[in-house]
C-alpha cells in the first residue's frame, strides 16, 4: 500500500484522466459520476445495447471494484493507477469478452471469466468460479460492441 498522501495525488491526478474520457462518452452513454470522502465512482451505460456497461469505483482504503455488465469483481487493490484509463478506453472502444465456462459433459456452469484486452500490454482477466476445476470445459465467449459505431 502507498502512503495515504501519495495515494491521494496519484489518485487525483489519474481521476482527472477518466473525468475528461468519461466526459467525451456524452452522445454515446449515460454517465454519473459521484464522489465522497470515503470513495469516487462512476457507472456508464452506452446507449448502444450490445455494448458493456460498466461502473469502477476507487475507495480510499485503496481498493477498487469494477462491475462489466452482469459481472462483479470487488475488494481489488489498487496497484497501477493507469489502470484505469487504460480499462475505460478498451471497453468504450468494445474490447470486452464474457467467457462462460461449461462442463462439457454436463453442461452445467463452472465459472465465468470477463476479459478487457488493453492493448498494448496484457488483457486485464477476472475469473469468479463456481465450481472447482472439472476437466473437460467448454468455453463460450460473448464479445461486446463498441460505444460508437
Amino acid at each position: 500500500m502507498l502512503p495515504d498522501d501519495v495515494f491521494r495525488d496519484r489518485l487525483e491526478q489519474t481521476l482527472v484522466d477518466i473525468e475528461n474520457t468519461v466526459s467525451k462518452m456524452d452522445d454515446c452513454a449515460a454517465v454519473d459520476v459521484a464522489v465522497s470522502a470515503r470513495y469516487w465512482r462512476v457507472i456508464v451505460v452506452p446507449k448502444e445495447i450490445l455494448a458493456c456497461p460498466f461502473e469502477l469505483m476507487i475507495t480510499s482504503d485503496q481498493k477498487f471494484s469494477l462491475k462489466l455488465a452482469d459481472e462483479v469483481h470487488e475488494g481489488l487493490p489498487v496497484e497501477h493507477f493507469e489502470l484505469f484509463p487504460r480499462l475505460i478506453r478498451a471497453i468504450e472502444a468494445g474490447r470486452v469478452e464474457k467467457i462462460t465456462k461449461l462442463s462439457a459433459d454436463t453442461d452445467e456452469l463452472l465459472a465465468v471469466e470477463m476479459c478487457v484486452r488493453l492493448e498494448p500490454g496484457p488483457d486485464w482477466r477476472r475469473e469468479r468460479r463456481l465450481i472447482p476445476l472439472v476437466a473437460p470445459e467448454v468455453w463460450r465467449t460473448h464479445r461486446y460492441l463498441c460505444y460508437r459505431r
